[in-house]
């Protein structure tokens, strides 16, 4: 297999060294690559055989990426393998939409972290900045269960904000959980459900609690894409797919974000779709905001 042109040694703003073996021309993964080649000495590798002929001359990186897009394309002898030709280098395998049952059905390699197409940035970032924040899950050793990780998890500072954050969920249920999100991480809050008129100005951003899979839900979000403007439109959805992630991107959204997600990864989410801040004072003709915790 040839390497692509564009997945050559890119040096970034970052120094952490990664090689990449996989499937990393399949489109789920080429986000993370475009993001990845902009923050880290990038190398890539076919297959576990190239990746250890690499291992051998080269310096061993400091992390491995697996990228994986369908279940059985490694087995755990050659993780093994991998991984004894690099012991300090930390295994990380990027997963495709074929891969989210395995969990369930499969059997997942132990002391892997395990990142979803769509959480790439989300989860990535915090954890190259590690060398920087002094904290990162991957400081783990392979041992550590999934109750360690999320214990260690939730010992760091979430990313804050502040301003109105508009959630568009059918259910006030739904908007409970993700305006207790939202206020630990600084914001005030509003509900709309559907089917009711934008009423509030000064949102940085709005929440679309959707399901995935249906086309309609791009025309909802065009909608609020062209009420809030500029504020970002953030799609939340159950079993985010390729086809979901194009759909919301036509119609004006910033990256969907897929459910079950952690506080921390809507926060983090929140935080960066809001490139340009600016006032968050607003006129509301409906129901209060709801303030952010800790707020009078």
């Amino acid at each position: 297999m040839k390497q692509p042109a564009n997945l050559k040694a890119v040096r970034g703003h970052s120094e952490r060294s990664v090689l990449i073996v996989g499937d990393i021309t399949h489109r789920d993964f080429a986000p993370a690559l475009g993001w990845l080649q902009h923050h880290a000495r990038v190398a890539w590798a076919p297959g576990i055989t190239a990746a250890c002929d690499r291992l051998e001359t080269r310096t061993p990186p400091q992390v491995l990426l697996l990228a994986q897009a369908r279940p059985g394309r490694f087995s755990r002898d050659q993780i093994e393998q991998l991984h004894a030709r690099a012991p300090l280098a930390r295994l990380v395998v990027l997963l495709g939409s074929w891969c989210e049952g395995e969990t369930r059905t499969g059997h997942p390699w132990p002391g892997v972290p395990r990142i979803f197409w769509h959480q790439w940035q989300c989860r990535l970032a915090v954890e190259l900045a590690a060398s920087q924040t002094g904290w990162s899950t991957w400081q783990l050793p392979r041992t550590a269960s999934a109750s360690d990780v999320l214990e260690e998890t939730t010992t760091a500072p979430w990313p804050h904000g502040q301003g109105l954050v508009v959630i568009h969920a059918r259910q006030w249920v739904d908007f409970e959980g993700l305006s207790d999100a939202c206020r630990a991480g600084g914001y005030a809050t509003l509900w709309q459900p559907p089917n009711r008129p934008a009423f509030c100005s000064g949102a940085r951003a709005v929440l679309f609690n959707g399901r995935g899979g249906d086309p309609d839900e791009a025309d909802s979000v065009a909608e609020l894409v062209t009420a809030y403007r500029p504020a970002p439109v953030i799609p939340l959805l159950d079993f985010l797919r390729y086809d979901d992630s194009q759909r919301m991107g036509r119609a004006g959204a910033s990256t969907p974000l897929a459910k079950p997600f952690l506080v921390r990864d809507l926060l983090w989410t929140l935080q960066q779709s809001i490139h340009h801040p600016r006032g968050a004072g607003g006129e509301c003709t409906g129901p209060q905001p709801r303030q952010a915790s800790g707020s009078a």
